[in-house]
């Protein structure tokens, strides 16, 4: 994929070139921008996931948790998940 001139001009415009791979230039600024874009839709995907399954966080930390007859449980009966701590 190219970038279009007229992206460029844009990104360019106001700038001095020489700036353009010094600390806070335009490198790190598209390195930021692109980070950014790159880790919030990472994270909608996972939270899109996430609720697709009907597995929403239920156990949020506002239950209390109680031990029933050595089995483990939230206060809605629902077992703990193995592997986990309480």
């Amino acid at each position: 994929m190219a970038i279009e001139k007229e992206l460029l001009d844009q990104l360019l415009a106001g700038r001095d070139p020489r700036d353009l791979f010094a600390k806070d230039g335009l490198l790190d600024d598209l390195k930021k921008a692109l980070s950014e874009r790159i880790l919030n839709a990472e994270l909608d995907e996972h939270l899109a996931d996430e609720g697709a399954d009907g597995n929403a966080n239920r156990r949020n930390g506002h239950s209390k948790k109680t031990v029933a007859d050595g089995d483990v449980t939230d206060d809605a009966g629902d077992p703990a998940r193995p592997g986990r701590h309480l």
